[in-house]
């Protein structure tokens, strides 16, 4: 259940992070005016709603340090990960509040047993406030996710009927997380690694390699181009790209233009691979 990957809540920008903490944090506030824990229903002050407010503020600084602070190269979480997450703004909310309450509100002795009273009452308080927050990004990268796979079945049927040269390929990875647009003309060929694929294609004339996280299957699905096929369990490749081949029923070796490694096509894909390598008169 905790290997459940999803892509990274931290694609928004900094004015929709600071935006969603303080969100968050009015929200606890007005939690805070209706259930008044931590005491403060007993509390009687002049300004007693004003001293709560430094609630808000604490609970708006923890979601937007926690966010700032998400490791910008990950891709993907797992949804372990994104818990941790949770913990994290949970236990900065609850330590900084004990103090704040601690300090100017009950005004009691510090213990361990009296923060752990705190720990309790901000997780009964904000378990909601989190759990909104999270599938409320869930949702929103979710929709995210349809709209980049429909703009590829969209750009995918737009040059159906095109030439090579002019036919686009547009691959999404999984959770629509990253993305190549490419024209079909440069694409060379792509390998599987686990559950990566590693794409060779020109950009400006230059031999470039990406990795993307889809399985080879899916890769596949995204690819409908004439040439473009499966020769191996790992590997698909722009037949149109081959230079030359060489081998026997048993199993054919390729070469892809500017690529000096071989290219292994098993015995299964040996007949459909060869006949149209003949058809472009490629050379043995």
């Amino acid at each position: 259940m905790l290997r459940i990957t999803y892509p990274n809540p931290n694609c928004e920008t900094r004015k929709e992070l600071v935006w969603t903490s303080a969100l968050a944090g009015v929200l606890i506030y007005i939690l805070l005016l209706i259930y008044q824990p931590f005491g403060t229903s007993q509390f009687n002050h002049e300004y007693k709603y004003v001293l709560l407010f430094p609630y808000a503020f604490i609970a708006t600084i923890a979601f937007l340090v926690v966010g700032l602070l998400i490791p910008k190269q990950k891709k993907t979480w797992t949804l372990g990960l994104e818990i941790l997450k949770m913990t994290q703004i949970l236990l900065i909310i609850s330590l900084l509040s004990y103090l704040y309450n601690t300090i100017f509100i009950s005004k009691i002795p510090m213990s361990i047993e009296n923060y752990m009273y705190m720990l309790l009452y901000t997780l009964a308080l904000s378990a909601p406030i989190l759990i909104i927050y999270l599938l409320g990004r869930y949702i929103y990268l979710n929709n995210k996710k349809v709209e980049i796979i429909g703009r590829s079945e969209v750009v995918t049927k737009e040059f159906a009927s095109s030439d090579q040269d002019d036919l686009k390929l547009y691959i999404a990875s999984d959770y629509a997380v990253d993305s190549l647009e490419i024209s079909c003309s440069d694409f060379l060929y792509a390998e599987s690694a686990d559950n990566y694929c590693k794409l060779y294609f020109y950009q400006n004339s230059m031999l470039q390699h990406k990795m993307i996280r889809i399985s080879l299957t899916k890769l596949i699905e995204q690819l409908h181009a004439d040439g473009i096929q499966q020769v191996h369990r790992s590997l698909v490749v722009n037949l149109n790209k081959v230079v030359s081949f060489k081998g026997n029923s048993a199993g054919y070796k390729i070469s892809v233009e500017n690529v000096d490694k071989p290219l292994r096509v098993s015995r299964k894909y040996v007949s459909t691979t060869i006949s149209f390598l003949k058809k472009l008169n490629t050379r043995p």
